[in-house]
């Protein structure tokens, strides 16, 4: 009992610290609560604040957006008139979109410059306005200058023509004096004129004679000069006349000959470039100057001064190949290599064409050309010769005329 009265009962003390504590946490919420609430009215000012502020932004904004409609609606006006509905605003839009190309054009710039308003194009146009402006003022300083010069040349040509006149009065009177010179030397030949004529038809009358034998002796003259003409013509005629292989001259001779072996040796040898395989025409010359052919011969063997040959055909058995004979080949020149031109259409023989018989010529040591020079030493004449215009040539420069057959003779054995 004393115990309960002197320090309470465990229980009591429990209750007293839990209301304690309830108490103390009570405090502290109202503590936080209040701090909460004075949070949220600083923020709600602050929202207020910034709601007034924006509220009078877009209050200036709506007042500037007044301000710009009355201005647009004034432009409207001043351009368009009072009516708003009456703003064309795709013909405006089409203006500015070739007002850019206009103005381009004006300054004289081939790339156009897109607007997105009436206020860039104005501010373009006033430049464009000025840039003209100053042409055009250009363009009249040059004008006045051009006039300047213009009256200047007016004048000048005013002080030429004066000048002109007074050479053109000078000029006529001395015209009227050469005229009246003129007629009076006229006069004078007039009478001269029959002077003279009455002085020649006496010499004529004195002469007549005399005139008579001149002409007589003139006319004996020109005949005497057309034979003389005629005779040139005939001798230039066998001057140029056709040069055959029967007049080529001789290559060499025949030295030795064997009938026996069928062989001869003629006085050609490697030091006159002579060749194995060359064929010759040999020929004699009997009183006269007549050549007569006796057969052809083949070269065998070559030395140093003279060759063997083949005895390929004797024409006449009673007047065969001998010593002393002459011998001569449209394949040998111990200078050069012989050149032969084809003049004709197409060969007769029957056996080659022309082109085979080129390829026998090139063989045998020669050369084709398609034209006659002066270094040509034989045209080879085949079918149509006559009118072909290498025969013409080769008459007139005396190149040799080789008779199809007579080449033949040389190549086909």
């Amino acid at each position: 009992m004393v115990w309960h009265l002197q320090g309470g009962s465990p229980m009591a003390r429990n209750q007293g610290g839990a209301q304690l504590s309830f108490l103390i946490v009570s405090l502290v919420g109202m503590v936080v609560l209040c701090f909460v609430v004075f949070q949220q009215n600083s923020d709600i000012n602050a929202s207020d604040n910034a709601l007034a502020a924006a509220e009078g932004e877009v209050a200036s904004k709506e007042d500037k957006i007044r301000e710009q409609s009355i201005e647009i609606y004034g432009l409207r006006v001043l351009i368009h008139g009072n009516s708003e509905t009456s703003v064309p605003v795709p013909e405006i839009e089409a203006m500015i979109e070739k007002s850019g190309g206009d103005i381009a054009t004006a300054r004289g710039s081939s790339s156009s410059r897109e607007y997105e308003s009436l206020t860039e194009m104005y501010d373009d146009s006033i430049d464009t306005i000025r840039f003209l402006n100053n042409e055009l003022q250009s363009q009249r300083s040059a004008a006045e200058a051009k006039d300047n010069e213009y009256q200047e040349v007016v004048t000048s040509k005013s002080n030429l023509g004066s000048q002109l006149n007074e050479e053109i009065d000078s000029l006529r009177s001395q015209l009227n004096d050469m005229q009246v010179q003129l007629e009076q030397s006229r006069t004078r030949a007039r009478e001269e004129s029959a002077s003279l004529r009455e002085e020649v038809e006496r010499l004529v009358q004195d002469n007549s004679a005399t005139v008579y034998k001149l002409q007589r002796d003139l006319s004996i003259s020109e005949n005497l000069l057309q034979r003389s003409n005629d005779r040139i013509e005939e001798l230039k005629r066998e001057i140029v006349r056709e040069q055959t292989f029967a007049m080529v001259e001789p290559d060499g001779e025949v030295l030795k000959v064997s009938e026996e072996l069928g062989k001869a040796w003629i006085n050609l040898g490697s030091k006159a470039r002579l060749r194995r395989g060359l064929v010759f025409d040999v020929f004699a010359y009997q009183k006269g100057g007549k050549r007569i052919s006796k057969g052809r011969v083949e070269v065998l063997s070559v030395q140093d001064q003279f060759s063997e040959v083949a005895i390929l055909e004797n024409l006449d058995r009673f007047n065969p190949i001998s010593t002393g004979d002459m011998i001569a080949s449209p394949f040998y020149d111990q200078n050069d290599v012989p050149m032969f031109v084809f003049a004709g259409d197409s060969a007769t023989n029957g056996r080659y064409s022309i082109e085979d018989m080129k390829r026998k010529i090139e063989l045998f040591g020669g050369v084709v050309s398609d034209e006659v020079h002066l270094n040509t030493d034989y045209i080879v004449a085949v079918k149509g010769y006559e009118d072909s215009d290498e025969y013409g040539l080769a008459r007139d420069l005396g190149v040799t005329i080789l008779r199809e057959t007579e080449l033949l003779d040389f190549i086909d054995f």
